[in-house]
């Protein structure tokens, strides 16, 4: 991968209409590829899951905190949740069974406010 300097240095040999369209493509695929992380998530970091039970699921590894909104509205913070307890959430077949029998009741949780 080139360094920045490198980068710099070619950005600079380019004529002042080739900047400007480099810069143009830079900025496309960067809205680009913002639109499809937030078609999955949203600005608090929840991401959409597909369940009858579950709207959004938000996983904070340093704090291990696991952040659940139900199909109420409500919001649960299960406590001390490994990383990998989140990702078999995120990646079972069925995301509601999947909080039944591995989530809800096997660790500490409190609502948060809406």
């Amino acid at each position: 991968m080139a360094k920045l300097v490198e980068v710099e240095k070619l950005a600079l040999a380019l004529s002042a209409d080739e900047r400007a369209t480099l810069a143009a493509k830079l900025i496309a695929s960067l809205s680009a590829n913002k639109s499809r992380h937030d078609a999955e998530s949203d600005a608090a970091g929840f991401k959409n899951v597909k369940s009858s039970m579950l709207r959004k699921v938000r996983y904070d590894a340093q704090t291990r905190f696991l952040d659940v909104v139900f199909r109420t509205g409500e919001t649960y913070r299960y406590k001390d949740v490994p990383p990998d307890e989140y990702h078999g959430l995120m990646e079972a077949q069925s995301h509601g069974k999947y909080m039944q029998g591995y989530i809800i009741d096997n660790y500490d949780v409190v609502r948060l406010d809406d």
